[in-house]
């Protein structure tokens, strides 16, 4: 394994975008081949100051290799990274992790047992400030006043990766990176903590890369969102971009459910097995049209007939057959039908995207 230099080799400041803020991450045509793999191919991505960029994606796409070279704890083999437009990993130069000035919180909290939660909060800090004032401003933004003599054990599992949070922010970084950090907790505790992390990177003013395969929380935490597939950057937009406009059938299949069906599209409508449906952009000749499940309305009927309902108390799916064409549609609560009900159905979202088949 190559012997990565234990300095800051200079490296030249480089443009990153016409945001007068710069962006706090730029990273332009980054590849990694691990074990003979391509993991990443030619990764380019922004994240302007202030802004908290949701990296989402499924197991094995390649976020958490992207966020070690990010980090420092990988090199990628080509391609430039650039921290508050400074680079950090480029062809020939490379600076280590300890001193690019980004903080990292983990899928565990990764916490001293030995060290009270003041004591893991200020590791790292200037020794004169680990016990002083930057501790607890971090412990206060987190909720944790109070708790500075306290051990890692005595906290709940919640608490503690949220002093793990604190300890990134105590360090005043550049970015913090977070990878899955709730994927060790339950579903409840979990929920929970979703919205308070977005809360907290808010009030911190930080610039964030949140990596998460659950789309969901991309959506609730992710200012922006990265949607990344075998080891590419397959969209970037904010959430409703990506679930409303996605840029590929990959995209809108990964993100939500959807319903891919075969129709005609002449211009700015598509004649599809729910009726008309507007289109965003022109098409003509065969297509698939994406339409979401709560975009299909139902009534009595007998066009459809239904084959299976999916009932989730909040809500509900109607799975259907129409003119041969599987069609999934969602109502909110109980759904109204039983299997073998004949009904109808007709399209009523906004105009939606389609794909050549």
């Amino acid at each position: 394994m190559e012997t990565l230099p234990p300095h800051i080799e200079m490296c030249p400041a480089v443009p990153t975008r016409s945001d007068p803020r710069g962006s706090a991450l730029a990273i332009r045509g980054v590849e990694r081949v691990l074990g003979g793999k391509p993991v990443l191919r030619g990764i380019g991505l922004d994240v302007p100051a202030g802004t908290v960029m949701a990296l989402l994606g499924p197991s094995g796409c390649g976020k958490t290799t992207l966020l070690r070279c990010i980090a420092g704890l990988d090199r990628p083999d080509a391609g430039m990274i650039a921290v508050d437009d400074f680079t950090v990993s480029g062809p020939d130069c490379f600076v280590t992790a300890e001193r690019r000035r980004v903080g990292m919180v983990f899928q565990e909290p990764a916490l001293f047992p030995n060290r009270t939660v003041g004591g893991n909060v200020g590791y790292g800090l200037p020794r004169p400030e680990r016990g002083g004032p930057r501790v607890d401003r971090a412990l206060a933004l987190v909720g944790l006043t109070g708790t500075a003599d306290r051990m890692p054990a005595t906290l709940s599992g919640g608490q503690q990766q949220r002093v793990s949070l604190a300890r990134a922010l105590a360090a005043e970084p550049s970015l913090i990176l977070l990878d899955e950090p709730f994927a060790a907790l339950d579903a409840p505790l979990r929920a929970g903590l979703r919205g308070e992390v977005r809360r907290l990177l808010a009030a911190a003013g930080a610039t964030a890369v949140f990596v998460t395969h659950d789309q969901e929380e991309a959506f609730l935490i992710g200012d922006q969102v990265a949607l990344m597939l075998e080891g590419r950057i397959a969209q970037v937009g904010t959430p409703d971009d990506l679930y409303e406009r996605p840029a590929s059938r990959a995209v809108a299949t990964f993100v939500g459910d959807a319903n891919l069906l075969p129709s005609e599209a002449v211009g700015y409508v598509a004649h599809t097995p729910v009726g008309d449906v507007p289109l965003a952009r022109p098409a003509h000749g065969r297509v698939e049209v994406v339409i979401r499940p709560e975009c299909v309305a139902a009534r009595r009927g007998s066009d459809a007939v239904v084959e299976r309902v999916e009932y989730y108390g909040h809500d509900a799916v109607i799975v259907t057959s129409s003119r041969g064409c599987p069609v999934r549609c969602r109502v909110m609560g109980r759904p109204p039908y039983n299997v073998g009900d004949r009904i109808d159905l007709e399209y009523v979202g906004e105009p939606s995207v389609a794909f050549a088949p």
